[in-house]
């Protein structure tokens, strides 16, 4: 029986190594040798400090997805590991394709902590249990038994001979043992012995993990050289459904995309229902030539009108090798453009008209393939009821297609969604929009067609939505892709924007290479690849557009209802902070890395906003001109929409929505020794620019929607603004208030902690408990939790515009009988 390293785990590991010794041991080999750990974007764990023992051991672990930790964010380095840890830290690392079947051990029921895991090490004999038939999976494991599990594990082909006074010729662990120390990955104790029946810590078996990767991967053949890789073809089919777009009085818009380019696109409105691709071939040389006009199929005998769409293909698109697609890019081949055209039409002649059916029709291949039928209509009118979806963060979180069919089912006919930000993960990733393998991506779970298998064993398609209604959205810090240039995977450049202005800076310092005749529009590019863009974003949808912001911030009446849609949000980072400057490995939200104070296009410049809100700037002076124009303050209902609100018990509202205070370090010889960044709660532009503005007496505004923290919150200001956060679809980072018992952490001295809220709203006010299903407080059960912060339970929102209220939804994602409950519902004044 062979247990060899599979190729998939190979694969990226292959240039870490590690030295690990025991931690009672005395390591006879420098430590300063231990390489760097892997890079990634995770916070480090609380217990686990740069320059700590076993740091980059842990850290390798933590990078390569073997641990996550426990859920205060600890690794606990000293303590045991228990059975069922210890599997499942093999199990993940060797990432074998394995579906259990019936439980194996008595005590290890399906359902189980590590269940997967223990049924994979059962069914590969890696462990066999115990004498009685159980598995034990709490109990302690000795040095000899983890030995034992990693090499069954691997399966070497060949042991030394180097022997332990205190491991008998008769041990069970006697092999493992031995190629442990013949390999290097463990040197055993300076007295000549390997103390086989102590208990093994976590801080251990991270050590002798990251060597024996080393050990595995240091005699990988080189890779031969390949062409520049490219994604494959498309097919001749749809990409997506149509979705409808900007509506105005006797319009729409309809909107789909391939991969393949095509030679001709049409929306194809009327008696459309039953038309068949052979049904249309007689029209296809008459449409060609003709913009739009009214066909008859002598086959069907039906009629209907054609109108032709424009073409544009995608200028940023790509995928790498984190995408979820069977052809994905393999990792030596960075980012990969792929091929996506976006065809979009304008309806027109539907004043009065009333529902119309749909179909869209792309001739690729020389074949006309067409969509299934949906309906559209032009814009609503005040008079006309609208039911509105107010969702955010789908980020392809687990929750999001069940979250989508619920909300298509209970509120019924949807008329337009509004949401609040963070649509994808990575918005550069194609296949996170159109067809990631794994059922998640955007377009799929609101057009129905997700097939996502959920934990609960119920298969989610999302809804049927947005080829009906209108989509709204505003822009939150996942529409934003980082720097491009020099970047070799996706989320590298995600998480590596730059500030316009110091790419404007660099572009100074080598314009005469880059763009020797000056031109405009390359001056432009080298900037916005060396910086940040909304590029992919904005061209996928069509969105109303302001003079001031184009699609980036913007205001649209939906019947009754002004939605003024803000462009509010800055780059997520972690919240490391380390007091002294020398052990900054990495850039977070308070602190530049120690090797990157003289490259400021390799450090991070804090949490920076990417679009100001302030007085005086641009966004501000539209937003005054937009809450004092008709359109606003004749609407019965005023929405605000904005990714990062100014009230919130969320993670993301802290630290202050400031730009941040760069303050360099310096020794005494005036050296800057480091760069960390405070944030002024006095400067809070959403508290003290934007909310004087939106929330004052006789305001006009009814609502401000914003998502970023993943929780279902609430509040109501004295001026009788409402304000609300339901973005739970998928995960939540925690709810801060004192019936939660949970702290926002506060980074130490040097920095102020008189910047930093611990528990409440950075807005001050006091958060609303759901009127209709409250959960117990953790803290104090006899008092009703003012938030959701869950991640089994899902939350949507629908604004009924005639009635002025807002209901939302609960369902508890766990149970696959469960029906949606109303967990809330308030009125707009």
């Amino acid at each position: 029986m062979q247990h060899k390293l599979p190729a998939a785990a190979l694969a990226g590991l292959m240039t870490i190594g590690f030295l690990a010794t025991p931690a009672t041991a005395t390591n006879t080999e420098d430590p300063s040798a231990a390489p760097a750990a892997a890079e990634c974007t995770a916070d480090h764990f609380a217990d686990n400090h740069p320059g700590s023992q076993y740091f980059d051991y842990v850290r390798w672990m933590q990078c390569s997805g073997i641990t996550t930790g426990y859920a205060n964010n600890t690794y606990r380095k000293g303590t045991d590991i228990d059975r069922g840890e210890s599997m499942a830290f093999v199990y993940r690392y060797l990432k074998p394709e394995y579906t259990p079947g019936e439980a194996t051990f008595p005590d290890v029921p399906l359902g189980k902590t590590h269940f997967e895991a223990i049924e994979w090490g059962a069914a590969e004999e890696i462990t066999t249990g115990y004498e009685d038939g159980t598995f034990q999976p709490n109990r302690s494991v000795t040095r000899a038994e983890f030995a034992s599990f990693l090499y069954r594990a691997v399966d070497p082909e060949s042991i030394g001979e180097v022997t332990f006074q205190d491991v008998s010729d008769s041990s069970a662990h006697l092999e493992a043992i031995t190629w442990l120390a013949s390999e290097g990955i463990s040197t055993g104790y300076k007295d000549g012995t390997f103390k086989p029946h102590n208990t093994i810590t976590r801080g251990e078996v991270a050590a002798l993990m990251t060597r024996m990767d080393e050990v595995l991967n240091e005699d990988e053949p080189e890779e031969p050289e390949v062409p520049e890789p490219e994604m494959p073809a498309g097919e001749p089919v749809l990409l997506t459904d149509p979705f409808l777009q900007a509506p105005e009085v006797g319009q729409t818009n309809v909107a789909w995309f391939t991969e393949l380019e095509g030679s001709q696109h049409w929306v194809i409105t009327g008696d459309v229902y039953g038309l068949t691709p052979e049904d249309l071939m007689p029209t296809v040389d008459k449409a060609t030539n003709s913009r739009s006009g009214v066909f008859q199929s002598e086959a069907a005998n039906t009629q209907f009108t054609v109108t032709r769409a424009e073409t544009m293909q995608m200028s940023r698109t790509a995928e790498d090798a984190k995408s979820v697609l069977s052809d994905a890019p393999a990792e030596e081949d960075g980012i990969v453009s792929r091929d996506i055209f976006r065809h979009e039409a304008t309806v027109t002649g539907l004043e009065g008209a009333g529902e119309v059916e749909y179909r869209v029709v792309s001739l690729l291949d020389g074949k006309p393939v067409l969509s299934d039928t949906f309906a559209l209509e032009d814009a609503k009118t005040a008079e006309e009821d609208a039911n509105i979806l107010l969702t955010s963060d789908h980020q392809a979180k687990n929750n999001t297609p069940a979250n989508l069919e619920w909300a298509e089912t209970v509120i019924g006919d949807i008329d337009a969604v509004f949401m609040a930000g963070d649509l994808a993960n990575v918005p550069d990733r194609a296949s996170e929009w159109f067809d990631s393998e794994n059922g998640l991506a955007f377009f799929p779970g609101l057009q129905g067609n997700a097939g996502f298998e959920a934990p609960n064993g119920q298969t989610y398609d999302g809804g049927q939505i947005i080829q009906y209604a209108p989509l709204y959205t505003a822009i939150g810090n996942h529409e934003v892709q980082g720097r491009v240039d020099g970047m070799t995977s996706l989320d590298e450049s995600f998480n590596s924007p730059v500030p316009r202005e110091v790419a404007e800076a660099e572009y100074e310092k080598v314009a005469a290479e880059v763009n020797p005749d000056g031109h405009a529009e390359v001056k432009e590019q080298w900037i916005e690849d060396n910086s940040f863009s909304t590029t992919t974003y904005e061209e996928l949808f069509t969105l109303p557009e302001s003079e001031a912001g184009g699609e980036t911030y913007y205001a649209t009446s939906v019947g009754n209802t002004r939605l003024i849609s803000l462009y509010s949000t800055r780059i997520w980072r972690s919240g490391t902070a380390e007091s002294d400057p020398a052990a900054r490995q990495a850039a977070s939200r308070f602190q530049e890395a120690a090797d990157t104070l003289d490259d400021p296009m390799a450090q991070g410049h804090g949490s920076f906003i990417f679009e100001t809100l302030a007085v005086d700037s641009d966004q501000y002076r539209w937003l005054q001109d937009e809450l004092a124009s008709d359109a606003t303050t004749e609407a019965e209902n005023v929405v605000v929409m904005m990714h990062e609100g100014p009230q919130g018990l969320g993670d993301n509202v802290t630290p202050a929505f400031a730009e941040p205070t760069k303050i360099e370090e310096k020794d005494a010889e005036g050296n800057v020794t480091g760069i960390r960044y405070e944030y002024e709660a006095e400067d809070n532009k959403l508290l003290t620019d934007l909310t004087p503005l939106i929330d004052a007496e006789g305001t006009t505004v009814d609502l401000v929607f914003n998502g970023h923290s993943h929780l279902w919150n609430r509040f109501e200001s004295e001026h009788g603004v409402n304000y609300l956060e339901t973005s739970n679809v998928g995960n939540s980072y925690g709810a801060y208030h004192e019936l939660s018992g949970d702290s926002r952490p506060v980074p130490g001295a040097p920095w102020n902690a008189d910047n930093y809220v611990e528990q409440g709203s950075p807005g001050g006010l006091e958060p609303i408990v759901p009127s209709e299903r409250p959960f117990a407080s953790l803290v104090d059960p006899d008092q009703d939790a003012p938030y959701v912060a869950s991640n089994d339970y899902s939350i949507f929102t629908n604004l009924d515009a005639q009635a002025g209220s807002v209901t939302s939804f609960i369902l508890d994602t766990k149970n696959p009988d469960a029906q949606p409950e109303v967990l809330d519902v308030f009125m707009l004044d």
